[in-house]
């Protein structure tokens, strides 16, 4: 019996496969982590965000780069300003929202990998001029999301 030993990787800075359409970019994907975990780098322009949603396969952790983030929950409000570090886990319903007048930058963690699937679908979407709410709603539900707004 072997075992498949994963190799350390370094991403150097500005480096990563850019989804520019999202203003995503891939840093680790799970093929380099053994499906483990994802990382994006992530901007919100200015007074933007991500409607509210549910992940049901893997939690996230938010780090705050650039600017400031506000996370609405049900009831309540989370705010991290640059430096800050948010976990949430999956199942939360949640909404992403940039509250400045300049960009926001972050770094999120997805727990296991496989999130960047999600992303490179809704992206080939985008380029391919066949993004629709249909076809969105059918990626969502491929990667276990689930949009609520």
């Amino acid at each position: 019996m072997s075992i498949d030993l994963q190799k350390p990787v370094a991403i150097l800075p500005g480096s990563g496969r850019i989804l520019e359409f999202l203003g995503v970019t891939h840093k680790l994907t799970s093929d380099q982590t053994g499906g483990a975990f994802y990382v994006c780098e992530a901007v919100f322009g200015p007074e933007s965000g991500s409607p509210l949603h549910i992940h049901h396969y893997e939690d996230e952790v938010i780090h705050v780069l650039e600017g400031a983030i506000d996370i609405q929950l049900d009831n309540e409000k989370l705010h991290a300003p640059v430096g800050g570090i948010v976990h949430l886990p999956k199942k939360i319903p949640h909404a992403l929202q940039n509250p400045l007048k300049t960009p926001l930058r972050i770094m999120v963690h997805a727990i296991p990998g496989g999130l960047e699937h999600y992303f490179n679908d809704v992206d080939a979407a985008l380029q391919n001029g066949a993004f629709n709410v249909e076809i969105h709603t059918e990626i969502s539900k491929k990667y276990g999301l689930e949009w609520l707004e």
